[in-house]
């Protein structure tokens, strides 16, 4: 009888037990599903260990004590870089690169374009600060891509390419692969290298105020000169984010975030949950409440979910103006030959405002395992602090922005 008294005690106790655990995860779910805009929000996001502590406090101090600051250099940008008034304009702040400025013609360099858009832009913006650095010519680029763009390097058909094709002229092309690039940090330009660019006259380019400029300055200012949309499509994606009827945020103060899922599931990635976007907005909200939301992203199922999440936050996204079978439910890189030229074009008006959205916001909040956010953090302007850069994907001490 004590034996079978034993065991129903020690049965008792371990339900006991799984009911209070029980209570637990019902407590957190709760806590999930029903958090308001006060304090308990923040409660929630430190008590759950999976979730990142994004740069939320020095965000906040940021916003507090360089807001102003930060308005200005995003509303400068926005007039003579993104949209400004006329081709002038642009081209008087950021003359465009003359790519025949070469000094050392023995040597041809070939960057080829991978992977999608800004993957292909990014090594190329990379391979380009090298053919600057030792004095050469190079190609990039597709025609798909100077459909839209600027041209970003001598043409296929141009003489010096054919020449260094064909061995001729004492000359010689070199194909540099992105592992080239991308694998050396100083030919990565992180952050924490300095160089100096202040002698250079390849393509007309040099960077005169500073011998000691850190790598990330100097992409930023490369970038300016590198990478313009043609005057068709910049205005098309001007209008878009100037109509009060469409997005209505040039000039203004918002956040943006950046949704990337379709393919990078087959590279192993987690995507966050919209639960985690909102919990990292939830800061800049409680003291800019009048602040919309742009969310840029390749999955338009999510709008509902943060809208029934948060109904009192007003989201914007291109999403709301698209067609159907425009590769917007989730972004597979493969898909997007199939597209029809009509379709490919919509799908690329819709990224380019979400670029320019994402880089003219107050605040960022997105993904590092993307392309795109890489290539938005070299659009920001200089001297936007990067605590207005969030990474809510990292949940770790390292961060991926001093490596860019």
């Amino acid at each position: 009888m004590t034996r079978i008294m034993k065991q129903h005690a020690s049965l008792l106790a371990i339900v006991l037990m799984a009911s209070l655990v029980v209570l637990l995860m019902c407590h957190y779910d709760w806590m999930a599903t029903t958090a308001t805009t006060s304090g308990r929000h923040r409660h929630y996001t430190r008590s759950l260990q999976n979730l990142p502590i994004v740069r939320s406090d020095k965000l906040m101090g940021v916003l507090q004590t360089q807001g102003e600051k930060i308005s200005q250099l995003l509303n400068e940008s926005a007039h003579t870089y993104f949209c400004p008034a006329s081709q002038e304009i642009l081209h008087q702040h950021y003359p465009p690169l003359d790519y025949e400025a070469c000094s050392d013609t023995s040597i041809f360099h070939s960057f080829p374009f991978n992977g999608g858009m800004t993957n292909g832009l990014k090594f190329l913006l990379l391979g380009a600060l090298l053919s600057v650095e030792t004095g050469r010519c190079f190609t990039g680029g597709t025609p798909t891509a100077r459909k839209y763009f600027e041209d970003t390097g001598l043409r296929l058909n141009h003489t010096r390419y054919t020449n260094a094709l064909r061995g001729m002229n004492n000359s010689k092309l070199v194909r540099i692969m992105w592992q080239t690039t991308w694998g050396d940090t100083r030919l990565r330009r992180i952050e924490s290298q300095t160089f100096d660019f202040t002698n250079t006259t390849t393509f007309g380019y040099n960077y005169p105020s500073n011998p000691q400029v850190n790598g990330v300055s100097l992409k930023r200012d490369f970038m300016r000169r590198f990478w313009k949309l043609r005057p068709a499509y910049r205005e098309s994606t001007c209008q878009a984010l100037q109509n009060e009827t469409q997005h209505d945020l040039f000039g203004k103060d918002y956040i943006a975030f950046s949704v990337r899922r379709g393919d990078k599931t087959t590279e192993g990635f987690k995507f966050p949950t919209m639960m985690e976007y909102i919990i990292a907005a939830q800061p800049v909200m409680e003291q800019y409440p009048q602040m919309k939301i742009f969310v840029a992203t390749d999955d338009c199922k999510v709008l509902p979910e943060l809208r029934a999440l948060r109904p009192e936050w007003k989201f914007e996204s291109q999403c709301d103006y698209m067609v159907a079978d425009t590769n917007n439910n989730g972004f597979v890189l493969s898909k997007l030959n199939h597209l029809s030229s009509d379709q490919r074009d919509l799908h690329f008006r819709k990224f380019f405002v979400e670029l320019y959205a994402m880089a003219m916001s107050k605040v960022f909040i997105g993904v590092s395992y993307t392309n795109v956010a890489w290539f938005v953090y070299m659009l920001r302007p200089d001297g936007v602090d990067k605590a207005t850069f969030q990474l809510i994907d990292v949940k770790t001490g390292w961060d991926p922005l001093d490596q860019w």
